[in-house]
């Protein structure tokens, strides 16, 4: 065998080997933000802020092309889906620990506590949700690119939350996850009127 059949397998390999590290290089970088994402296969409950996070982190992924890191979100508190006028600590707390992962992505996130004008409205359809006249002008005051909202619904053991990011002009759903919670004594609690 002469030097040149025995060097040549491996100059090929070595290319190969170059090639390939150089095109790594040019695949998409991972975000700085760490999304997580809800495992394959048999299901665990999640804790209310774990399940709260997750859900952000799901809205943060699915409105990347819409909605850029420093932009401005306008939180709204959740609502039971059965009277819509109606919040609770619960809704508070969702509509807090939602907001809370969205500032750890880098959003800004204006706190307002006018949380009477800051709601849903019925739309015309089964199921359809408007921004009420007064969350849009709030929204537009603080130059809010879109906003926070949610509703949940309690059976007897679980708490099923839907949180959506609208945008302010248009209305566009950017993004939206359901998710659900099991609802313990503590929980329930949280969700009386009034509290």
């Amino acid at each position: 065998m002469n030097s040149f059949t025995t060097r040549f397998p491996l100059r090929v390999g070595a290319v190969l080997f170059a090639g390939t590290v150089l095109l790594a290089g040019c695949l998409p970088q991972h975000p700085d933000y760490p999304l997580v994402s809800q495992p394959v296969g048999e299901q665990r409950h999640l804790g209310l802020e774990e399940s709260s996070y997750l859900a952000a982190d799901s809205l943060v992924a699915q409105s990347r092309e819409k909605l850029k890191p420093r932009q401005t979100i306008l939180p709204a508190s959740f609502v039971d889906d059965k009277n819509l006028e109606q919040s609770s600590a619960m809704g508070r707390m969702l509509a807090q620990q939602v907001s809370s992962r969205l500032t750890q992505a880098g959003f800004s996130v204006v706190e307002i506590k006018l949380r009477k004008s800051v709601r849903l409205v019925k739309g015309e359809g089964e199921g359809q949700f408007l921004l009420s006249r007064e969350l849009e002008k709030i929204a537009e005051f603080h130059n809010a690119a879109a906003v926070l909202v949610g509703s949940y619904v309690a059976t007897p053991s679980m708490l099923y939350v839907n949180t959506q990011l609208v945008m302010v002009k248009g209305g566009v759903v950017i993004g939206s996850q359901d998710y659900k919670i099991p609802l313990t004594r503590e929980l329930r609690a949280l969700l009386e009127p009034g509290t």
